[in-house]
């Protein structure tokens, strides 16, 4: 990995913050940060919560436009907690982890904002406590749902409407009927939510959950 996209990924400012992160070789394409993060957490409702975790993280040559594999290292976690069937951490929602990615793509964001939050929340489980975030279902049901929950819907077939609207181009979108059943056109009602996500995410993205083709 060269000097520029060093810098354009923020790995310096990651390994200053998180020393005892460090760069690793890797046989692959991948760029491969491995070692103990250690951090201190709290969220409303929930304890201070101080730990450390042995991590290796990959990072797509790709990236922010792809996102980062995370194993945990020390078999801490066990594999039936929100673990991908490859042994990665399920970090949450693709769409909700393109998103956050596309807000701010360096990895110290990655880490901090999709990373130690999965990790703060088994150190509440193992304690005893409950996840602290909620929790999604796997696969594509998943991803519907944490779709849902940013345009703020609970209907499968309104979602539907949604997702080809993302699709579609604004202009386009934005002269049919809003799927919400105000009976507004879209440029109308619910445009800035969707003009958000489409502009950060891109119309393949949404193409790829409405054809199952991700």
């Amino acid at each position: 990995m060269g000097a520029s996209t060093m810098l354009k990924w923020g790995v310096e400012e990651l390994l200053r913050k998180y020393p005892d992160l460090r760069l690793q070789p890797a046989a692959s394409g991948d760029t491969i940060i491995a070692g103990t993060l250690e951090f201190s957490a709290q969220t409303r409702g929930q304890k201070l919560v101080s730990d450390r975790y042995e991590i290796s993280i990959s990072v797509p040559p790709a990236f922010p436009r792809s996102i980062p594999m995370v194993r945990e290292t020390a078999r801490r976690i066990p594999p039936n907690f929100h673990k991908l069937a490859t042994g990665h951490l399920c970090l949450g929602s693709p769409t909700r982890l393109r998103l956050i990615q596309a807000e701010t793509p360096s990895l110290v964001s990655f880490v901090e904002r999709c990373v130690i939050p999965y990790l703060y929340g088994y150190s509440i489980v193992e304690s005893g406590g409950v996840l602290p975030f909620g929790e999604l279902s796997h696969g594509d049901r998943g991803i519907r749902d944490d779709l849902a929950s940013m345009i703020g819907l609970d209907n499968d077939l309104v979602l539907l409407g949604f997702e080809r609207l993302l699709a579609m181009k604004k202009r386009q979108a934005n002269k049919l009927p809003c799927p919400c059943g105000k009976g507004m056109r879209l440029g109308r009602c619910h445009n800035r939510m969707i003009n958000m996500l489409r502009d950060k995410l891109g119309r393949r993205w949404f193409s790829s959950l409405v054809h199952g083709s991700r």
